[in-house]
Parts: structure tokens; C-alpha cells; sequence
């Protein structure tokens, strides 16, 4: 979901424009006052040879808008009845839904916030954003649901973005009774604002980057909000031998640079590029494993076994792979300085007997 796609949930806009679609076709302009929970407000309706108008009243329970109207005026030649809509805001913050009229007329609608000719704040606002990378992630359905509740004290309104073979972008209620296809997610996205405060949470797993960003006007807030965000969502986190933690370096990088460190004490240009040759291909083979066996994010939609090992599998496969490119690097390194001697085993023949020469009578 890209900035330009977030949902502004504190107080609904105000003022709609769209097009109503079904046995009535035309563009629509929608202007609506009053809190969420009292709406009303004009309807019109451009239709081929009149523009109708409504008076209408609703509520917005987010994500769902109801409205009922009345024609406030007549028209000649045209039969107007009682109208009725209902729609649900999309990831897009657009309004999608049905409408039909006690004279039998129906189809759907589509909104978009019209809030463009606004008068605008005067003058610059300050606005921070503080970000933090985190590193392997390892987490469950259940916890990212806990994760995302513990913003709902300053967010009442949050959505989760999942994707599998499909992206799904839903409310934190909808999200934890959500049944999901797919045992496993290739993303997941929590997304919190406030936009009467200027304020903005986002959380996000996936196969490459973890992060964290925290936006808003006041810089204490923002700086004190992500440290908290780190504090929750390090319990998820896994060291891999590809990624020491407080360094920000892995095996691959500690393997080269010994491997630097080591080539002057090599005599020969075949031996330097045999060894160079070998830490290459140890790396390559530490990342292609990660990359099939030990994912950078591991997130489960369903509920799993759990054997032996538990949450510590991941971990153990990482070191495991570690430490056996690190045993063939040391190996290859001592084989080539003339340190180890790899001999074959000597086989004995047995000698062959000697037949006696025959001797002149």
C-alpha cells in the first residue's frame, strides 16, 4: 500500500464525486455534514436530460456508509422514489456499494474524495519519520494480530495487508477471522494513522527487509513511539549465521576477510585463486541454502507443529550450514599452506613367489 493509498479514518470527507451505475446511470456529487454517527446532507444525481437532487441522512461506522434519501423536488416526466445506499471504503479510502429506490430502481456506485478545493494550512508543518531495519523475522497469524493490537491504544482503526498468491488488505477485526487459504505468507503489512494528529505506524515483514517507520509532528513522540515498536517486535526476531546482529555482518563477510588475511602466507598464484575460488563458492552455497531452507521472514497464517526444536529450527539449520562452510574453508586453507597432509592409505602387495629354475642333470 503506497502513501497515496492509505485510508483517512478520523471523521469521514466530506464532500464525494462519482457515478451511479445499474437501471439509472449518471455522475454523482455528494455533500455530507455533521459527525459520523449523524450524517445528512445533498445528493445529485446527473442523469441523461435531468439532474436530480436528494436530501439525505446516514451513518459511517467504518468501513460502511448507509445513507437514505428524498427527492426534493419534482420533475416532470420523471418518477422518483425513496433512496437507499449502502457501501463499504476500500484499502483505497474510495466507496464502493449498492443503492436501489422504493419504485423498484437499482445497481451500484463508486465514490472518490473530492476534498482537493480545501482551504490548505498556511505555512510549512513540521513533520519527522524515524525508521529501524530489523533482522530475521520469525512470527505467527496470532502474533501479528497481538502486534498490531498494541497500537490500537493510539489507533482505533488499523488494517493488515497480506500476501500469499493474492494481496489482501484488511481491518484488524476482519483479519482475525479470516480463514486463509495459504499456510504461509510471502508479506505481511500493519498499517496505523490518525490523521487528526498527523500520525502514522507501519509495520512490515517480508523476504528481503523488515521495518519499522513511525511518523509525526512531534519528534518526541515519534522517537519514543518506535522505541517501543522495537522493544514488541524484537521477540520476533532470529539471528542467522548470515547476519550477526550487533555487528551487521554474517559468516559470508568473516569468511572473505579471513580469506584476504590468509592469501600472503600462500606461495603460489594457482593456490590463492583455489582458495578464493573455494570461499566463493562456500558463499554462494551459504546463500542459496538460507534462501531455500532458512527464510529472511517466516510467516505462518496457520497453526503449526511444533517439534522438538520449536522456534529454534531455523536458527539451528542457520549455524548448522555455518559452521560446516566454515570446518571446508579452514580445511581448504591448511590443505593448500602444506598444514595437512591428505595421503592415500598405502595398499601392500603381496610379493609374488619365485619359481626355482631347473637345474642341469
Amino acid at each position: 500500500m503506497n502513501e497515496e493509498d492509505h485510508i483517512y479514518f478520523m471523521g469521514l470527507t466530506k464532500r464525494w464525486a462519482g457515478k451511479v451505475f445499474g437501471t439509472n446511470t449518471g455522475n454523482v456529487f455528494l455533500k455530507l455534514d455533521g459527525e459520523d454517527a449523524a450524517l445528512s446532507g445533498i445528493l445529485r444525481i446527473n442523469e441523461p436530460g435531468a439532474v436530480v437532487t436528494y436530501n439525505v441522512q446516514g451513518t459511517f461506522e467504518a468501513p460502511r456508509l448507509t445513507l437514505t434519501g428524498q427527492p426534493n423536488l419534482e420533475i416532470e416526466g420523471v418518477v422518483l422514489g425513496e433512496l437507499t445506499a449502502s457501501g463499504e471504503m476500500t484499502a483505497r479510502g474510495e466507496i464502493r456499494g449498492d443503492w436501489e429506490s422504493a419504485i423498484g430502481t437499482g445497481g451500484t456506485f463508486h465514490l472518490f474524495p473530492h476534498e482537493h478545493d480545501e482551504p490548505r494550512e498556511v505555512g510549512p508543518r513540521e513533520h519527522h519519520t524515524a525508521r529501524h531495519d530489523f533482522g530475521a523475522i520469525e512470527i505467527e497469524r496470532d502474533e501479528i494480530a497481538q502486534l498490531a493490537e498494541s497500537l490500537r491504544s493510539e489507533f482505533t482503526n488499523l488494517i493488515v495487508t497480506v500476501q500469499t498468491e493474492t494481496v489482501i488488505a484488511q481491518y484488524l477485526d476482519d483479519f482475525k477471522t479470516w480463514e486463509p487459504t495459504s499456510e504461509k505468507a510471502d508479506l505481511v503489512r500493519i498499517f496505523a494513522e490518525d490523521r487528526s494528529e498527523n500520525r502514522a505506524v507501519t509495520i512490515e515483514f517480508g523476504q528481503h527487509v523488515n521495518w519499522a517507520m513511525v511518523q509525526g509532528a512531534d519528534e518526541a513522540w515519534v522517537r519514543g513511539r518506535l522505541g517501543i515498536v522495537r522493544e514488541t517486535v524484537s521477540q520476533y526476531e532470529r539471528t542467522y549465521v548470515t547476519n550477526f546482529k550487533q555487528w551487521g555482518i554474517g559468516i559470508n563477510q568473516v569468511m572473505l576477510l579471513a580469506a584476504i588475511v590468509f592469501l600472503p602466507s600462500l606461495e603460489g598464484l594457482l593456490d590463492r585463486s583455489i582458495l578464493m575460488s573455494v570461499i566463493l563458492a562456500l558463499i554462494l552455497g551459504v546463500n542459496w541454502f538460507h534462501s531455500r531452507y532458512v527464510p529472511f521472514s517466516a510467516i505462518y497464517l496457520r497453526e503449526r507443529k511444533r517439534g522438538l526444536l520449536g522456534k529454534t529450527w531455523h536458527g539451528a539449520v542457520s549455524w548448522g550450514i555455518g559452521i560446516i562452510a566454515a570446518v571446508i574453508a579452514t580445511l581448504a586453507a591448511t590443505y593448500l599452506e602444506g598444514a595437512l597432509e591428505l595421503s592415500a592409505p598405502a595398499i601392500e602387495v603381496p610379493a609374488l613367489e619365485s619359481t626355482p629354475e631347473p637345474q642341469d642333470g
